[in-house]
């Protein structure tokens, strides 16, 4: 995939994971609703739900984060926790449709909240013990968003370029020839394993397991933008 695609897909995207996340959790109780998520192991499922329905409705009503953005998550969260998951779900269906017109009007803006929605997809399956959804063009546009991402990072950290390979599909970050690279072959999930591994959703010792091309070691402050979970996690 080269760049992003059009805002009307973007939007289409995002409203595709959220039903798709939806459809996993609507009618669970108490038990899958308090369940832990390893990715975010500080957060149940009524949490991450809580967080991702917050994220849009606090936009949705111009109530942005200012520069405290770890308070502002916490709040949303908090705010919601003693509501049941299907009421917060309601709320995500009601807001969610307009956050997707401001994806499709602002893309600039509001588009990187794509590559967060399908990274929580993916930590709600994990949690659940539902994978799917592992060939969408909205996990391609938030690896695309991700890439930049890293691109970003490595010129903060004085870097060259990385290239990240699986089957035909390549991302390429940086300039110059690549420091680093890595080719996860032809598997069926390689994006998503790319996409997983460059969102800080692998433990340094699942990193280090890689056949990587070139120094790990100094590239981890770029590819590691968050910090890595300490233990596996296993998708």
């Amino acid at each position: 995939m080269s760049g992003l695609p059009s805002p009307t897909e973007l939007a289409r995207e995002y409203g595709a994971a959220r039903r798709r996340m939806t459809d996993l959790v609507v009618g669970a109780d108490e038990v899958v609703a308090a369940q832990r998520v390893p990715a975010c192991p500080d957060w149940t499922v009524h949490a991450l739900c809580s967080h991702v329905t917050g994220i849009a409705a606090d936009l949705v009503a111009r109530r942005n984060p200012g520069g405290d953005t770890q308070t502002w998550v916490d709040n949303q969260i908090r705010e919601r926790a003693h509501r049941p998951l299907g009421e917060v779900l309601g709320e995500w269906e009601e807001v969610g449709p307009r956050f997707e017109e401001l994806i499709e009007r602002k893309p600039a803006g509001f588009s990187g909240l794509l590559y967060d929605l399908v990274a929580h997809e993916h930590d709600l399956r994990s949690a659940i013990g539902a994978p799917g959804a592992r060939d969408t063009l909205g996990l391609l546009a938030a690896m695309e968003i991700e890439r930049g991402l890293l691109e970003r990072d490595l010129a903060a950290q004085g870097l060259p370029a990385v290239l990240l390979v699986a089957g035909s599909q390549q991302f390429r970050a940086g300039d110059g020839e690549p420091g680093l690279s890595l080719d996860v072959g032809d598997r069926t999930d390689g994006v998503f394993e790319l996409f997983r591994l460059l969102g800080s959703r692998r433990s340094r010792r699942q990193l280090e397991a890689y056949a990587w091309n070139g120094d790990l070691e100094r590239f981890l402050p770029a590819l590691a933008h968050m910090p890595l979970p300490e233990d596996d996690l296993s998708e």
